[in-house]
């Protein structure tokens, strides 16, 4: 028996389960999916807000309105929720692994 598997994996193993927990959760969970799915609405109709989530190297001014301050917000409140499901959902794998 494999005792501690999930402590024994190299790093990129590691995420690699994580990974798969969010495609499950995508696939399997649509509560979750579809709280992904008014994220993605949201910041494909704001493309202020889009450049806040994207990674870029340059440093940009982004001025936002008051209605994008409020989806900022409930931006911000949606991605709580989903790493709320995504951190159950790996620990979850943690103990079937254990």
């Amino acid at each position: 028996m494999n005792e501690n598997l999930l402590y024994n994996l190299k790093s990129f193993e590691f995420f690699e389960l994580i990974d798969n927990a969010k495609i499950n959760l995508k696939f399997k969970n649509n509560t979750y999916k579809n709280l992904f799915d008014e994220m993605e609405k949201i910041k494909n109709g704001h493309p202020n807000l889009q450049k806040i989530f994207e990674e870029s190297d340059e440093d940009i001014e982004i001025n936002i309105t008051k209605d994008e301050m409020k989806m900022l917000h409930k931006l911000l409140n949606l991605q709580l929720e989903i790493r709320s499901y995504e951190d159950q959902e790996i620990f979850f794998q943690g103990a079937k692994e254990a």
